[in-house]
């Protein structure tokens, strides 16, 4: 009898060694987490792919498009075919496409399905599906982990926008121009936004005459990241992840407001962004924007249920947050060498050069 058991224990390790591979590389294991203090492991505490990890992207890329999505399937279809009318200019473009899961282990089967299915014409496009629920924290944070001699421009894009034709020659040109500029940890494609210190009002612009301004809060409607700032923040995230009684408060502005309100209700999982804007706010950093007339955007927004925005908005906006660039003008080509600094008023900030 004994001796039948342990043929079977050994028939029964076999499969699971010859499974596990397979497990591993469909599923894509990534440790990340919706509550930043209590679950985010790092990397060494998640099952081990036989593989390589699997959040590496080997794939050589020109442009890696990120899109996150949970089970919004019509915006994601929406996304995916602006994607799909883009120009890329003969680049090499990869499309990952990540889905999370629900806090019971479900990944939407209609939001899949069209992840699946899409054709895209450009490049490789590949459906990576996280083990368990990662929410927004693991979906921004854990999906472009780059190498160090990487040059490809990469831009994270939730599901629920649409992008101009010309996004990623909009990205080429400043990532060209500004990378080399150390407080600059990446770009917003969005061209319309809300100033962030308390007390201003009116939409964000730079005066005119400026086709793009810095500006020390980032831009989720949209974001490709500067790949060394980018990097940096990531390392002082997870350090500063030990300290589970620090929170990421920056003085006098307004996402400062809502993540204290989201600490009170427990629900600080729905705003990573607040810990970039921190970070920024200490380092010196900032985003750089379009400045395009009446605020027309690479990206627009709209406004959908989820995280961000409740039935109730999401039900009285019908149309996107502002129009897309579909005209491209020799203009938008001339950039400053130095572009102008914004403060959280929106005022021009007062340690530029006269």
């Amino acid at each position: 009898m004994k001796c039948s058991q342990g043929k079977v224990l050994i028939v029964v390790m076999f499969v699971v060694f010859l499974v596990q591979p397979f497990c591993n590389k469909f599923f894509n294991y990534s440790v990340s987490s919706n509550a930043p203090h209590n679950v985010w492991r790092r990397i060494e505490l998640r099952h081990q792919d036989l593989y390589g990890d699997p959040r590496i992207q080997n794939e050589i890329a020109d442009l890696r498009i990120i899109v996150i999505t949970y089970n919004r399937a019509d915006s994601l279809s929406r996304l995916l075919k602006s994607l799909k009318n883009a120009l890329y200019f003969g680049d090499r473009i990869v499309l990952d496409i990540w889905l999370d899961r629900s806090k019971d282990g479900l990944i939407d089967e209609n939001t899949y399905r069209i992840a699946s299915e899409f054709q895209f014409k450009h490049g490789v496009k590949i459906v990576h599906n996280h083990t368990f629920h990662v929410g927004i924290y693991g979906q921004w944070l854990n999906t472009w982990t780059p190498k160090s001699n990487s040059s490809e421009i990469a831009v994270i894009l939730e599901d629920d926008l649409t992008v101009s034709p010309y996004f990623y020659k909009w990205l080429k040109i400043v990532h060209k121009k500004y990378d080399k500029l150390v407080e600059v940890n990446g770009y917003s494609l969005q061209g319309i936004s809300i100033k962030h210190g308390i007390g201003s009002e009116g939409l964000l612009e730079a005066p005119f005459g400026n086709i793009v301004f810095l500006y020390p809060v980032i831009g989720t409607w949209g974001f490709s990241p500067n790949r060394r700032n980018w990097v940096k923040f990531r390392d002082w995230f997870e350090v500063m992840l030990q300290d589970e009684k620090f929170q990421p408060l920056v003085p006098n502005i307004v996402p400062t407001s809502w993540y204290e309100t989201f600490i009170k209700t427990g629900k600080t999982e729905g705003m990573w962004s607040m810990w970039h804007i921190y970070h920024a706010w200490k380092s010196r950093e900032y985003t750089v924007y379009p400045n395009f007339a009446d605020h027309l955007g690479l990206t627009v927004n709209w406004k959908e249920p989820g995280i961000h925005y409740g039935p109730e908005i999401a039900q009285e906006s019908k149309s996107p947050s502002n129009n897309l660039i579909t005209t491209w003008r020799a203009g938008y080509e001339n950039l400053p060498e130095n572009p102008i600094r914004l403060d959280v008023y929106g005022n021009v900030d007062a340690e530029e050069d006269p």
